[in-house]
């Protein structure tokens, strides 16, 4: 079994009551303007997914990062926006959602593809990313995790992917078939967990359900607190998926936080916003624990 067809058959081995990755996907709707706390918290990812590939790329490893994901920085309230999402939405639809960084070995590698293929034309990255080895999806976090403060209802800080965002990650692994990871980037440490061992978690989880009107399904491995499930006022009430991180790996326990630089954007009409740019940090990544978790992939 190839890890395409593992990957799908996991997928479809987890208790529709947990999370059902085989219900259509639900087509998004533009928003119709930005605010202020949006920009930083995008300037924010920006700055996680530009550490962790100069990380990757500077710490001598027998492979090649290459920038992927979507990297405009078109908004809500740009004249343009709402065909930019349109196209995207369309995207999801057709490949499921690029990762933000992908890998590959030097002799796949080819030096006019330079250090970004995101605007390379679909028939070009058609042939390009099946030969990847591994594939990052980059998050942030405001968080420092050796100050972090367990409370009863919150043991450990966690990777946050919602269902919504499980839907086309499987849409995208199952149309190239290279390993997925998600990497949790704070202001102190990063952390990293397959796709495998997502899916793996939501399948063998022994759940327990708490409340009525605020339910939370939680997850447990051998007694122990894997995952929590819930409907979060902070990501729009959308099913959003806990996976603690000791469930994880811990990639790098060495990063030096970024400057902060005020900014502003100015929309159509006159409307400005202020939000702040992250600027500078870096980090030091164990080299050993990423080769074992790249050779463990299926």
């Amino acid at each position: 079994m190839d890890y395409k067809s593992l990957i799908k058959k996991l997928s479809q081995e987890i208790p529709k009551n947990i999370v059902d990755l085989e219900v259509g996907r639900k087509r998004g709707t533009a928003p119709t303007q930005a605010f202020s706390d949006f920009l930083t918290h995008s300037e924010q990812g920006d700055w996680a997914e530009l550490l962790f590939f100069n990380t990757l790329k500077n710490a001598g490893l027998p492979y090649i990062p290459v920038k992927y994901g979507k990297s405009d920085k078109i908004i809500a309230g740009d004249v343009k926006f709402k065909d930019f999402y349109e196209a995207y939405q369309d995207e999801l639809d057709s490949i499921g959602k690029r990762p933000d960084i992908l890998l590959f070995k030097p002799e796949d590698y080819q030096k006019e593809w330079g250090t970004d293929i995101s605007n390379l034309s679909q028939s070009e990255l058609e042939a390009i990313v099946p030969k990847a080895i591994a594939g990052f999806e980059v998050r942030s976090s405001a968080y420092l995790t050796k100050k972090f403060i367990a409370k009863k209802d919150r043991p450990f800080l966690s990777f946050t992917p919602k269902v919504e965002d499980l839907l086309v990650v499987l849409k995208w692994v199952t149309t190239f078939g290279v390993p997925h990871f998600y990497v949790q980037v704070f202001f102190d440490a990063i952390y990293i967990i397959s796709f495998e061992e997502i899916l793996l978690l939501l399948k063998n989880g022994e759940i327990k359900e708490k409340g009525v009107k605020n339910k939370k399904i939680i997850g447990q491995i051998d007694a122990n607190s894997a995952f929590v499930i819930e409907k979060n006022p902070k990501n729009q009430y959308k099913e959003t998926i806990h996976i603690y991180l000791d469930r994880g790996h811990v990639l790098s326990d060495e990063v030096e936080v970024p400057n902060l630089v005020g900014s502003r954007k100015e929309l159509a009409g006159g409307r400005l916003l202020h939000y702040v740019v992250f600027e500078g940090g870096s980090a030091k990544i164990d080299k050993d624990e990423l080769f074992k978790l790249i050779d463990n992939t299926f």
